[in-house]
């Protein structure tokens, strides 16, 4: 009977990762996509999206016609709108939490979220116990999908009973293998200078979950007993884990094997290798190894590869194991096992006719997971979704889109800071957007940028932001006297230009240092707890913004050392002495903290709010939450923000001043409109997050954008002459930050709509 031919005219996209980044998903979707145009002989047009980390400069095929960067949440969005302008009929994403940037990979929904055409997810993770996070993530791609994919049984339970997938969306397609001949492993073995041994082989990115080890303290029984034999340990270390830890895992493994005299049993090659040669590799093997330390492992390319080749598996009773090794298809030992490892070894060796039998059975079973067949049932979905998919803008939008836009906002970009930066720290102020030297460096910036860096990073993974925010924490560490408190100017030779600097200055220091701890490069956590700690005896007297700023450190301090609990002791006399400003200084109309409203207002009241979530004094809420309000009814015009003007302030009984208006204070609108927001869940501090990001962007008094598209920097203020066309570092540390804080906040906050009475709506209506 004649193939079925293909009705799908125009594109379908498969959004992974993808070879040449070291990656097992990317090796699953590069087979995925050739054996879905083999199944069509060329009447199908597909698009590989592939999420790439930038930094790492890979040269892709070109069949990948978008790189999707992995940590800028707004390039999901763009993606989204390059699909749905170049006629992509289905889109196939591959889900591993990893993979995609945001908290438990979430930056994928925002590109879900503005697809026009059916959604085919195949889960290579399914977890039984997943955390609130991951739940969330996990039920809206459920919602928001078609139909979903997974490779095991254990995996269609899971989706029907854990998470309440309707079982008419869910499709069970094996991993794909290749079509390898079953073969005698004897007659392959030469190519490898290996005749005559017997052969043992695990393959596959290699990280400390592998359970290696087990393995090689298995051998020493075996290898009396059958001295020629050869155990391969075959694959590069896991990308991930070289970033981090280098090869420690790999040169532990060889000392152990050494220690254990397995020098001529063991041979560990550290490649990523070609799909021909793991072939030979497989078709020389003799027994199969799987040490896999994880029991919660829903699925293993290794383990289907291997079961393709029909090799017997040895291995530890995973998820996937379990399901693909029953039917006497291998052998199952108890997890950290090395001892049950010895005795099946043996046993297995020692009958090479059950050998056989364990051989024949596993590829038999594999035959239906042969690409070519995996090929036509997942051209089966793509068909089924298109043809059965509803009109999805029909569905009732629950996101906060109309609230909180992201497609208005830029991109985040250092090229202005980099400019501003050199091997000392960061400049204070530019002429223009040129660097003046001439005024030196403060710690205030610096500590800002500390923060603004780890942000950056822990959003993006940049390798450039970790590299500037070492140079940040070293000036710094530098700028710390010996009783903890901090220089504030130094000049461009490095020399203080103060004795000691202001309170504000102290307590900048102490929330840029608790932020890196809190979101930073690990590298870099313990320098800056250790410049926190020795600052910490000088808490006591503070003037207002210092107390703010205090408050932010030991806040952020707490979150990275939850067990800390002196600092909420340290918290809450900061905070009260808060409040006996508050009490002193307010009137019926004048709910704030002293007689003038000046600079930096909005980070007093965000500190009481702070400080309530870390002690639960409900008094630290309601008067965080007053001042909050009194300065943004200040503020607050038709349709735009008019900030606080520096010339003379706000005094109390007399009028705001227009001019000059400063960055520093729509930034803080920014940050504590953040945390009014996820304390009360009002969503107008969701719209006055906007309102005073788009300060920035034009919508102002003046009508003027201080950010400057062409740099990078923003300009210092507005002024009655128009704008201040100087990009100094507190502006553009200022703009970025409340950037990053925006884009991370719409992402969480159109995800929580989830929590939404009608997001329940509409995912219930999605499962009928």
């Amino acid at each position: 009977m004649p193939e079925r031919t293909t009705d799908l005219k125009d594109a379908i996209a498969f959004i992974a990762t993808y070879p040449p980044r070291q990656c097992g998903i990317g090796t699953f979707t590069n087979d995925l996509v050739a054996a879905v145009l083999s199944r069509t002989e060329g009447r199908l047009r597909t698009v590989v999206m592939a999420v790439d980390e930038p930094s790492d400069d890979l040269p892709y095929p070109g069949e990948v016609q978008y790189r999707l960067d992995q940590h800028d949440n707004a390039d999901y969005v763009r993606a989204a709108e390059y699909l749905n302008y170049n006629n992509v009929r289905a889109v196939s994403l591959q889900h591993e939490f990893g993979i995609f940037g945001g908290h438990d990979g979430a930056y994928a929904l925002d590109l879900l979220r503005e697809l026009r055409c059916p959604i085919i997810t195949t889960f290579h993770t399914v977890l039984q116990a997943p955390n609130d996070s991951q739940r969330a993530v996990m039920d809206e791609l459920i919602v928001l999908s078609n139909l979903l994919v997974v490779m095991s049984e254990r995996a269609v339970a899971f989706l029907r009973n854990v998470y309440g997938a309707p079982e008419a969306k869910i499709r069970l397609i094996h991993h794909g293998v290749p079509e390898i001949p079953l073969v005698e492993p004897q007659g392959y073995k030469a190519q490898f200078e290996m005749e005559g041994r017997e052969l043992l082989l695990t393959f596959g990115l290699l990280n400390p979950g592998k359970g290696i080890e087990y393995a090689l303290q298995a051998l020493p029984p075996v290898v009396e007993r059958f001295p020629n034999l050869c155990y391969i340990v075959l694959g590069a270390t896991h990308p991930n884990i070289l970033r981090e830890q280098g090869e420690s895992y790999r040169l532990s493994l060889q000392r152990s094997a050494r220690d254990l005299g397995l020098q001529k049993n063991v041979l560990f090659s550290a490649r990523f290798v070609s799909l021909g040669e793991l072939c030979e590799f497989l078709k020389a093997a003799d027994i199969y190894l799987t040490p896999y330390l994880n029991r919660e492992q829903i699925t293993s390319g290794t383990l289907a590869y291997a079961l393709g080749a029909g090799k017997p598996v040895i291995s530890t009773p995973y998820w996937y194991a379990e399901e693909l090794l029953a039917g006497e298809r291998g052998r199952l030992v108890g997890f950290r096992d090395p001892q049950a490892i010895s005795e099946v070894l043996l046993e297995l060796l020692s009958d090479p006719p059950r050998v056989r039998e364990m051989r024949a059975n596993a590829y038999e079973f594999s035959r239906r997971m042969t690409w070519h067949e995996v090929g036509g049932q997942y051209l089966e979905a793509f068909r089924e979704a298109i043809s059965t998919a509803r009109v999805r803008a029909s569905m009732p939008d629950v996101s906060m889109r109309h609230v909180l836009p992201i497609t208005g906002l830029p991109r985040p970009r250092m090229d202005h800071l980099l400019r501003l930066t050199d091997d000392t720290g960061m400049l204070q102020h530019a002429r223009y957007s040129v660097p003046d030297r001439s005024h030196g460096y403060c710690t205030d910036d610096n500590a800002r940028a500390l923060v603004v860096m780890s942000k950056y990073y822990d959003l993006y993974r940049n390798t450039e932001a970790e590299r500037l925010l070492s140079i940040y924490l070293a000036f710094v560490g530098y700028a710390q006297r010996p009783d903890g408190m901090f220089h504030n100017f130094v000049s461009y030779d490095r020399r203080f230009l103060d004795e000691v600097g202001s309170d504000d200055c102290y307590g900048r220091a102490l929330w840029g240092l608790a932020y890196t701890m809190y979101r930073g490069p690990a590298p870099y956590v313990n320098l800056a707890k250790e410049l926190f700690e020795g600052a910490l005896s000088n808490l006591k007297a503070l003037n207002l913004r210092g107390r703010a700023y205090a408050i932010l450190g030991l806040y952020y301090y707490l979150q990275r050392y939850p067990e800390a609990e002196d600092i909420i002791e340290k918290i809450r006399r900061l905070a009260a002495a808060h409040v006996q400003s508050f009490e002193a200084g307010s009137g019926e109309d004048w709910p704030w903290f002293e007689d003038v409203v000046a600079y930096d207002n909005a980070v007093i009241p965000q500190s009481l709010l702070l400080a309530f979530e870390a002690t639960g004094e409900a008094r630290y809420r309601e008067l965080g939450q007053q001042g909050l309000d009194f300065i943004l009814g200040m503020c607050k015009r038709a349709g735009h923000f008019s900030l606080v003007g520096n010339e003379e302030w706000h005094v109390r009984g007399g009028q705001p001043a227009t001019f000059d208006q400063q960055a520093i204070d729509a930034c803080g609108l920014v940050e504590a409109c953040k945390v009014a927001f996820r304390l009360t869940g009002q969503r107008q501090y969701l719209q006055h997050m906007r309102m005073a990001f788009d300060w920035f962007l034009g919508v102002n008094d003046l009508g003027e954008s201080l950010y400057d598209f062409r740099t990078g920097g923003c300009c210092d203020g507005l002024t009655a002459q128009g704008v201040n066309r100087n990009q100094g570092a507190e502006s553009t540390l200022c703009f970025l930050l409340a950037l990053l804080t925006l884009t991370e906040v719409f992402s969480e906050q159109d995800r929580a709509s989830r929590g939404t009475a009608a997001g329940r709506a509409v995912r219930i209506a999605a499962r009928l």
